[in-house]
């Protein structure tokens, strides 16, 4: 059979501290291989005659070689589209409440005092119902979602017991996440999300330290919330019995240009108070598009990929152990499932999360319906769910990029704003290879020691 050298590769660049290997990720299957430079040299060639049998073999296995007529495109949006065609989790996303405390400058959503009332929550039921009989789901997966989802706790109460009665008339199992800004988020809120809504993962964001967070995510009237977070969340992560709860709790870090000093001192005091192996993970994100430019505020993406390597050498220097190589997303995100769908407190239906309570797609083709005028009402048509065919097509650099297995593309809703939404990993993956090697080989780790020895600035 006739082989080549698959286009889905990153590798390293020659480095003497690792004896000039090369550290290869092959991104069909986020695996990853050690190459000396003779190898490398041979598969650039695509000289397999010369090759042992054995490495041969493993890059094959790993897909770093394919077969030469392949269309290795269409291999990734097919295995993209199986994966969403077979998925048996049902997937969506309830805003019980448009309300917020907060008053943070980037966020783009109009907050107002309505909640869900019980007519629309009956017709979310009805609605989430009927897609059983369309397919035949394992899971029931409910997000609850912002603004910010606590304040629509009552809606929480009469929604889930009824979700929970759905789940298992249906065979399925049921859970939950919430994204929270963590003010509301009391130890007694906690154990009542864990013990009774079935809440197994809760996100929430801090901004930097209490200085750079109070600045951009203060209260509606401009006080401070930093304080209140964080001691609701020692409260949390302190008990004896948290793990034993089955609740992950992973932290936010919101970054563009006012703030990014902030990152090393908000992971200094992380550790300070012994919380590396109690929270599950700690991440950065840059600034996005809120239909409002806030993303021209973000650090440009090599600056910002620059950077977040240095976060990560701060993460390991503190004990913390944060996620170096992508994982394969053939699910982007919820706007490519033709079965998930977004409720806000109006009734409105949407396919996306960034879109509710913004004005600036108040009448755009985002608004599905109203589940208030009957589930008929709701259009059939979604706009980002052929986004994988479009990539197919040409339509996005995404078409030629060797990390579309594991980054799935990115926001297609960002694409269709002319934004690229390209992670960070596109810019600084070869990076984060050698941080991987060095982690897992003994004769590099003086080389990780000496790179942990001095403080980030």
């Amino acid at each position: 059979m006739n082989f080549k050298r698959s286009h889905y590769l990153v590798t390293t660049d020659p480095e003497p501290a690792i004896a000039n290997k090369r550290i290869l990720l092959a991104t069909r299957t986020s695996r990853t291989a050690t190459l000396s430079e003779r190898l490398y040299d041979t598969l650039q060639r695509e000289a397999w005659h010369e090759m042992a049998d054995d490495d041969f073999q493993k890059l094959r296995q790993i897909e770093a070689i394919v077969p030469g007529e392949e269309n290795e495109l269409q291999t990734i949006i097919d295995r993209n589209n199986r994966t969403i065609r077979d998925n048996k989790t049902l997937y969506q996303v309830i805003q019980p409440t448009a309300m917020c405390q907060l008053g943070c400058g980037y966020c783009g959503q109009k907050h107002t005092k309505d909640y869900l009332p019980t007519s629309a929550s009956d017709a979310i039921l009805e609605r989430i119902k009927s897609k059983f009989t369309a397919k035949d789901y394992k899971s029931l997966s409910v997000a609850w979602f912002g603004s910010e989802p606590l304040l629509g706790l009552v809606q929480i109460r009469e929604l889930t017991p009824k979700l929970k009665a759905m789940a298992k008339e249906q065979g399925c199992t049921y859970w939950a996440k919430t994204v929270t800004n963590g003010l509301s988020l009391k130890e007694p809120i906690f154990l009542e999300l864990v013990q009774k809504h079935s809440i197994k993962k809760i996100e929430i964001t801090l901004d930097g330290t209490a200085a750079f967070h109070d600045a951009r995510r203060h209260t509606k009237e401009g006080l401070p919330t930093f304080n209140l977070i964080f001691q609701n969340l020692l409260k949390i992560l302190n008990r004896p019995d948290f793990k034993e709860l089955g609740c992950s709790i992973s932290l936010r870090c919101n970054v563009d240009e006012r703030n990014s000093e902030s990152v090393v001192p908000l992971i200094q005091l992380l550790a300070e108070h012994n919380l590396q192996d109690k929270i599950e993970y700690f991440y950065v994100a840059p600034i996005h598009s809120w239909g409002n430019d806030a993303h021209l505020l973000s650090l440009e993406k090599q600056a910002f990929a620059d950077k977040e390597i240095g976060w990560l050498i701060e993460q390991m220097r503190y004990g913390f152990r944060p996620g170096l190589m992508p994982s394969l997303a053939p699910i982007v995100c919820m706007s490519v499932q033709p079965d998930a769908e977004v409720f806000d407190a109006f009734g409105n239906v949407f396919d996306c999360t960034e879109v509710p309570y913004v004005d600036n797609y108040k009448d755009s083709e985002y608004v599905l319906g109203n589940i208030n005028n009957g589930s008929s009402s709701i259009a059939k048509r979604r706009p980002l769910l052929g986004f994988y065919d479009e990539v197919a097509q040409g339509q996005y650099p995404c078409t030629k990029c060797p990390m579309l297995p594991v980054c799935g593309g990115g926001c297609p809703k960002s694409w269709r704003e002319g934004v690229a939404p390209c992670p960070t990993n596109k810019f600084n993956i070869k990076d984060k290879l050698l941080l991987y090697y060095a982690l897992s080989k003994k004769e590099s780790r003086e080389r990780l020691k000496a790179a942990l020895a001095e403080p980030v600035a």
